[in-house]
């Protein structure tokens, strides 16, 4: 469980999130939401440890949060991350770098490091692509090496900023049920995206964010008026035609 208590973040002054009070329980699968500089990504970080809290507090399992990263990761899949795929590295090759916090400074991978790269790579349903340069993998392929990586290390916590930015949509429909499967499965999702109608399908628990919490509830009992609220004008909701 992820507790969020009295939270608040400025930068150069400006306030970017404001006390924010959230709690987060084990094997939801939970779909942050906003505008643009709604400091989704903000949150984020700071349940991450990769910005510095300012006031409020953050804790995971029932520690503190720097207390519990002495001894556990997440898994993290972020929004931006360059790679130059004509490096000839393998899909492999990157789902280890996932497990690099687990060596001692100048050792090398062994063969059951390699064997939990492998079963990382089989949840995510591309083991067959092992072997693989990354360079010869199409967009959603290459998200799944990502994915993978993150889900290298065991964490129960996965976090994703925005996964779909980069794939088509039938990649994003596979993407989100193979998240979903994951979360049957027992791991505990927590996502940025903009994709509302994806999410009202494959998501339990939905945060409204817009520096304020305006939602934080079960995708059931969040309704037009409260997503209206978070946008504000520059939100249109269109309903699927089935």
């Amino acid at each position: 469980m992820i507790k969020i208590s009295n939270l608040q973040y400025r930068i150069s002054g400006k306030s970017i999130l404001e006390n924010i009070n959230l709690t987060l329980n084990d094997g939801e699968f939970v779909a942050i939401i906003g505008p643009n500089g709604a400091g989704k990504s903000t949150l984020i970080k700071l349940i991450l440890g990769l910005l510095e809290r300012q006031e409020g507090s953050i804790e995971i399992d029932g520690k503190a949060q720097a207390e519990w990263l002495k001894d556990n990761t997440f898994g993290y899949l972020p929004q931006h991350e360059e790679f130059d795929r004509s490096f000839p590295a393998t899909a492999l090759d990157i789902v280890l770098m996932g497990l690099a916090g687990k060596l001692p400074l100048g050792a090398r991978f062994r063969a059951n490091h390699k064997e939990e790269a492998r079963q990382a790579l089989s949840q995510t349903g591309i083991l067959h692509l092992a072997g693989k340069r990354i360079g010869s993998l199409s967009g959603g392929e290459f998200q799944r090496v990502l994915l993978a990586r993150a889900l290298a290390g065991k964490s129960p916590y996965l976090i994703l900023d925005e996964p779909e930015a980069s794939l088509d949509r039938p990649s994003v429909e596979s993407f989100f049920a193979l998240l979903k499967t994951l979360n049957e499965a027992g791991q505990t999702i927590i996502t940025i995206s903009h994709d509302l109608n994806t999410l009202s399908e494959y998501c339990s628990f939905l945060v409204c964010l817009n520096r304020y919490l305006h939602c934080h509830n079960s995708m059931e009992l969040v309704d037009a008026q409260i997503i209206h609220k978070t946008f504000g004008d520059s939100m249109r909701i269109i309903e699927k035609d089935y």
